[in-house]
């Protein structure tokens, strides 16, 4: 399998109005856009004829016009000219399904599964993009490991002079890479920690488990007293999702839910859920900064000096080249 045969958000739903929408996925640049019935469809943004990106056009009735000479082409590829009738051309088209207010894509040719998105009970906080100046691999990694938290995060981490006591526990399996972490919080804004019901001396916890079909992290984040015995008032749910645009660069898809011990609807989640959102866009925004700053951009980890939160590299690594690449050891990594 290929990075495009594998279900991939590439853009959220919200952003797809009447005009196309030029994304890059995988290196493959795609135009989204909505027939008459709102239906999303996808096809090869560029023109078969004189590759003028589709994106540039506009939506007539069910079909993408090129811009450039007034081609159009319907949601399964096939494309028709005005100056010349009787030619018939296609294009590129990929299967698209529109859910959790994402646009989603794959590739025709594979019969990939789409990815489980469990938040039975939680409220939803919103969709969150961002971009980040990174390859797959480095954006993964700065999202898979909790020490950094310590200088880069005000809310979700730990204190700097208390990593040492962190406890780190990894799982792994074919498909899937589980890290879980606890020890005690950062000393969070006061108004978070009012709402939060979060204590000086309370345990945050931060566990997450990383699939790669397509590349998603699945995190969950609460806080408890230092016994462990009693969960403060909330619990957050972030499912992120990797996709990356070319070699260079990343975006990321971020799901957001929470749920609250509060009492009325919701937990009163609503009344804040604003705050929430901001919230995590403000953290999700420290990681990206910090991602400017690398020296080096290679992949490789061979030679780094790697402490027990960094375990977990190695293990996404392998998973993110046999799963999600489809490479074979000794043969060409397939396109």
């Amino acid at each position: 399998m290929g990075m495009l045969d594998h279900w991939q958000p590439a853009a959220r739903s919200c952003d797809l109005r009447q005009k196309p929408l030029g994304v890059m996925v995988a290196g493959q640049p795609l135009a989204v856009f909505r027939t008459t019935a709102g239906t999303p469809a996808a096809v090869s943004d560029v023109c078969p004829h004189r590759r003028l990106k589709l994106s540039a056009g506009e939506v007539v009735g069910d079909r993408i016009r090129c811009k450039y000479h007034g081609w159009t082409f319907d949601a399964c590829g096939n494309g028709e000219s005005p100056a010349a009738p009787k030619l018939t051309t296609c294009t590129t088209s990929y299967d698209v399904r529109e859910e959790r207010g994402l646009i989603w894509v794959k590739s025709r040719s594979s019969s990939a599964a789409f990815p489980t998105i469990d938040a039975e009970g939680y409220f939803p906080i919103g969709i969150l993009e961002h971009t980040i100046p990174a390859p797959l691999e480095l954006a993964v990694d700065n999202f898979n490991e909790i020490e950094h938290s310590g200088t880069v995060h005000d809310t979700f981490g730990y204190e700097l002079t208390k990593l040492h006591e962190v406890k780190v526990r990894i799982e792994s399996t074919e498909d899937a890479v589980t890290v879980m972490n606890a020890g005690p919080t950062k000393r969070l804004n006061w108004l978070y920690a009012l709402l939060l019901g979060i204590r000086r001396g309370d345990l945050f916890h931060d566990h997450w488990t990383t699939r790669f079909s397509p590349v998603h992290s699945v995190f969950d984040h609460w806080w408890t007293g230092a016994d462990e015995s009693r969960e403060r008032m909330a619990r957050w749910r972030i499912y992120i999702f990797f996709v990356p645009q070319d070699e260079k660069t990343t975006r990321i898809f971020s799901l957001a839910y929470a749920k609250s011990r509060y009492p009325g609807p919701a937990g009163g989640l609503r009344l804040v859920k604003w705050l929430f959102r901001q919230e995590l866009d403000k953290e999700i925004r420290a990681d990206v900064a910090m991602l400017y700053n690398l020296a080096d951009y290679s992949t490789g980890i061979e030679g780094l000096k790697l402490s027990r939160f960094d375990k977990v590299l190695g293990l996404t690594r392998e998973r993110i080249n046999r799963i999600y690449r489809g490479e074979v050891p000794g043969r060409l990594a397939l396109a």
